[in-house]
C-alpha cells in the first residue's frame, strides 16, 4: 500500500493483525506486528492523502477516517494501561478495539462498493469523458465491470469462494433492502441461505475441507440469520408492517457487518489456501 493507492484486501487484513497483536499483548504474549499511530500506518497515510482528496465526496471515507482514528486512540490507551500495570482496564478496552475493528472492515468494504458502483454507473451513463474516469479510477478493479449482484458467484461458489465478491454481495443486499422500502418489498426477491454462493460454499467445500471449525460455524450462524432477517423485511413490507420491517433491517445491517468481519478473519487464517480466493481492489 502507498499514499497513492490502497489495496483494500491488504488494509482489512492489516487491521485484523493489529487487533490480534493487541489481544496478544493484553494476554501477555509477544508480537512482531509494529504498532503505529493512526497517521503513520498505511491506511492512515492513504486516508490523509489519496483517500480524502480522491473520495472526499463519499461519506464512507469520512466515517472511515473517524473510526480509524478512534481505533488507534483506543490502541494507545491499551498500551498505556499495560505500561501502568492496569491489566483490567486493558482487557476492558479490547471490546472497543474489536467493535472499531469491525466498523473499519465494514467501512472499507462500503467504500470499495461505492467506488465500484460509481465506476459502473459512470461507464453505463457514458456522460463522463474517459480521461476523467481514468483520473478518478486509475486502476479499474477486476470486478468493476461485473454485475454487483453476481459478485458472490465468482470462483464457482462450490469449490472456492471469492471472498471479495461475497463481502460485496452481502453489502449490496443491505443497500437493496433500503430501496425495497420504497417499493413495498415488491422490487426484491428473497433467496434462501443455502442457495446463495456463500451458503453453497459453507456447506460444500468449506465443511469438507476445513471441518466444522468455530469460525466457520459462526459464519454459518450469522449467514442464516442474515437471510432470515431479509425474508422478514420483505414479507413485512409486502404486508405494510413497516415497524417490523425496519427492526429486521437494522438487525440485517448488524449481521452484514458480522459476515464481513468473519469472512475477513477466515481469509486471514487461510491466506495460503486455495479454498478462498480474493480479487484485489485498488482505491
Amino acid at each position: 500500500m502507498t499514499a497513492v493507492e490502497l489495496d483494500v484486501n491488504a488494509a482489512r487484513l492489516a487491521h485484523l493483525r493489529w487487533e490480534t497483536a493487541l489481544e496478544a499483548l493484553v494476554n501477555g504474549s509477544r508480537t512482531d506486528t509494529p504498532l503505529q499511530g493512526h497517521e503513520d500506518c498505511d491506511l492512515g497515510t492513504w486516508i490523509y492523502g489519496t483517500g480524502l482528496s480522491r473520495y472526499g465526496k463519499l461519506g464512507a471515507v469520512w466515517q472511515l477516517k473517524t473510526a480509524h482514528k478512534r481505533f488507534h486512540h483506543v490502541a494507545e490507551e491499551i498500551l498505556a494501561a499495560l505500561a501502568a500495570g492496569e491489566q483490567k482496564r486493558a482487557v476492558d478496552l479490547l471490546d472497543a478495539v474489536r467493535r472499531l475493528s469491525g466498523e473499519i472492515l465494514f467501512l472499507l468494504t462500503s467504500l470499495e462498493l461505492d467506488v465500484i458502483e460509481a465506476a459502473i454507473n459512470a461507464t453505463r451513463a457514458k456522460d463522463i469523458p474517459s480521461r476523467l474516469l481514468r483520473a478518478l479510477f486509475p486502476r479499474p478493479t477486476p470486478i468493476d465491470i461485473i454485475s454487483i449482484q453476481s459478485l458472490g458467484e465468482a470462483g464457482s461458489g462450490r469449490h472456492s469462494l471469492n471472498v471479495t465478491g461475497a463481502r460485496l454481495a452481502h453489502l449490496k443486499w443491505i443497500r437493496d433492502l433500503q430501496w425495497a422500502f420504497r417499493g413495498h418489498g415488491k422490487t426484491m426477491c428473497a433467496q434462501p441461505s443455502d442457495e446463495c454462493s456463500l451458503g453453497i460454499w459453507i456447506h460444500g467445500t468449506a465443511m469438507k475441507e476445513l471441518g466444522a471449525t468455530e469460525i466457520l460455524r459462526a459464519l454459518d450462524v450469522s449467514h442464516k440469520k442474515f437471510h432470515r432477517e431479509v425474508d422478514i423485511v420483505l414479507s413485512s413490507l409486502k404486508h405494510g408492517k413497516y415497524k417490523s420491517a425496519d427492526e429486521s433491517y437494522e438487525e440485517a445491517l448488524v449481521l452484514s457487518g458480522e459476515i464481513i468481519t468473519i469472512l475477513t478473519r477466515l481469509q486471514l487464517e487461510l491466506t495460503d489456501s486455495n479454498v478462498l480466493s480474493a480479487q484485489t481492489s485498488k482505491l
